[in-house]
């Protein structure tokens, strides 16, 4: 008798672990936020005045095209209130960028967060988050802003994006 089994592992498409200083993390626009690098980790810390929003972000300029299946993972502590995480991404095939937001809600211990890619839509627009690197066409980009007014306190242990692969086992 035989049976079949499926099985998942993972290979990891692109992974940072911020060992080394993180050069495209920076600001969005006008907002003020202290973004600061040690032992292995990003911290993003903010206390807004008037508008009451922070944003950092970054982008990945590698050449790599994200499939549906594909999973962007990162492991995350949040202070106070909730962070949001707003990704775009070159999807293999297409020439849009593909977006998407998940809400992460505070936790003082380590949280691992998983994004379904699938869960995007496409982004039609030049203006954004393209803008920012005119001379480049990332395949990712991540941005961290709360999610409602005022201070902002976020710690970034890794993230990464990691492709499912079933594999089929006959016994």
């Amino acid at each position: 008798m035989f049976f079949l089994c499926l099985f998942t592992i993972t290979s990891v498409l692109w992974h940072e672990d911020f060992t080394e200083n993180m050069s495209t993390m920076s600001q969005l626009y006008d907002y003020t936020i202290d973004i600061s690098h040690h032992d292995g980790k990003v911290f993003l810390k903010a206390h807004p005045q008037f508008e009451g929003f922070s944003s950092a972000w970054f982008y990945v300029d590698e050449d790599l095209a994200f499939r549906d299946d594909d999973i962007l993972e990162l492991v995350v502590k949040v202070h106070g209130k909730n962070a949001r995480l707003k990704y775009f991404y070159r999807k293999e095939g297409c020439g849009v960028y593909f977006g998407g937001v998940k809400v992460i809600e505070p936790d003082t211990q380590w949280q691992k967060v998983e994004i379904p890619l699938k869960d995007a839509r496409p982004f039609y627009s030049s203006n954004y988050p393209s803008a920012l690197t005119p001379d480049k066409t990332p395949c990712l980009y991540i941005f961290i802003t709360n999610e409602l007014p005022g201070n902002f306190d976020v710690e970034i242990d890794w993230m990464s994006v990691v492709r499912p692969e079933s594999h089929e086992e006959e016994r």
